[in-house]
């Protein structure tokens, strides 16, 4: 269902408003990316929607670059797409900015490098290998709901020693990023606040060496965190493990069900995986972070006033062909910097995941050609994917001779 429309505002022209719902992008063509493609390719550099309170959509590389590096303009502290409820618990460290988004921020970075990261890979591993070898000789699975759901999670359930008996309850929330409607959402939020805020109750008293006790007992700017902050900075850890990887893994597997010469050279040559997932990485760009301007800026000769908001669709950097040559094949001998696309955002406010989150694809690809090197979408049962907040595959029925 269509979100409603809000007023133009007066400073954006007419010929810059486009009516798009950035929970309906399959409307302009089922294959999500291929409508970003589209929009991208027919629009300006910059458009303006009325729709999900109105606001700006950056369509050029350059554009999201500038927005994503200008933290000082650009601010993640304001109104985000959609708005968000007024009773909403800040989600930390996403959703501040400056001195204490770097001080929210120090809290996560132990557990996404080196050993934790290293250790919650390794779990993550084992469970990738146990989901395969349990449907692989059925010949079939739906990749979404059977095999991509799980990893992320189970790696957030490592970082902050959870039980595995938790995923399945966690996975049923994922949804939340997908939500147009308000009430719908603060339901979704306010189960991942009580699930959340109990186990932040039992860290505070009892600390352990995992990321929840560490943000219940930390400290930001010379005092002690408040429990809202503690709570949304642990509920925005829980959404980061939800969906985002899980999502980019479907639009990978189903890519490379279907671009079989690609698959084929992954299979025969395996340390590619690792050396060229960046360019794999880059193609499928799911996040939609928001930020809103504190200032009257100029943008190729387009006016962003003071309190508009945007909307950065980072599928759009990666498919722009003013940067990247046929930007909808995935190219393992493509010649880049490596760390140019924005996937996951840059500037201050890169993804703390980041490392996390490309070592879990690594993994997937390893682990999944490695023993289903041959497979194929299932005709008779067509991919379910949606837009919103993050693009995700929602089902990926796929199947293999046995």
């Amino acid at each position: 269902m269509a979100t409603a429309l809000a007023d133009i505002p007066d400073h954006v022209p007419s010929e810059l408003v486009r009516d798009v719902d950035i929970f309906n992008v399959n409307a302009i063509d089922p294959d999500i990316h291929i409508g970003w493609k589209k929009l991208q390719d027919a629009s300006p550099s910059l458009i303006y929607t009325p729709r999900n309170g109105g606001h700006w959509i950056p369509m050029r590389a350059h554009v999201i670059e500038r927005v994503f590096q200008d933290a000082d303009v650009f601010i993640n502290g304001g109104e985000w797409v959609p708005p968000n409820p007024k009773d909403m618990l800040p989600l930390i460290p996403i959703m501040s900015d400056g001195a204490l988004h770097r001080a929210y921020r120090s809290f996560l970075m132990p557990y996404v490098v080196g050993k934790p990261l290293l250790a919650a890979i390794e779990r993550a591993r084992g469970l990738a290998i146990d989901l395969i070898e349990g449907f692989r000789a059925d010949g079939a699975c739906d990749f979404a709901v059977d095999f991509a759901q799980h990893l992320p999670i189970e790696v957030f359930l490592s970082l902050v020693d959870l039980p595995s008996e938790d995923r399945p309850y966690l996975a049923s929330l994922a949804e939340v990023v997908r939500m147009p409607d308000e009430a719908e959402r603060m339901v979704a939020f306010q189960k991942m606040y009580e699930y959340v805020a109990g186990y932040v109750d039992k860290r505070t008293k009892n600390p352990g060496n995992d990321l929840i006790s560490t943000i219940a007992n930390g400290s930001v700017l010379g005092r002690p965190m408040t429990r809202e902050e503690i709570v949304g900075e642990c509920t925005q850890v829980l959404i980061g493990g939800l969906d985002t990887v899980a999502s980019m893994m479907g639009f990978i597997a189903a890519h490379l069900a279907v671009n079989v010469p690609l698959r084929r050279r992954l299979v025969a040559e395996p340390r590619l995986i690792e050396r060229r997932v960046d360019e794999i990485i880059r193609r499928f760009g799911v996040a939609g972070p928001s930020r809103q301007a504190v200032a009257d800026i100029e943008i190729d000769g387009i006016t962003v006033k003071a309190g508009d908001t945007l909307f950065l669709a980072t599928a759009l950097h990666g498919l722009d062909e003013s940067r990247w040559n046929n930007s909808l094949e995935i190219d393992l001998d493509r010649s880049s910097k490596g760390t140019d696309f924005q996937t996951f955002g840059s500037g201050p406010h890169r993804c703390p995941g980041a490392a996390l989150a490309r070592s879990e694809i690594i993994l997937f690809m390893e682990e999944w050609l490695k023993r289903i090197p041959d497979y194929s979408l299932d005709p008779e049962k067509p991919m379910v994917a949606a837009s919103g907040n993050v693009t995700g595959v929602l089902s990926l029925p796929l199947k293999w001779e046995v």
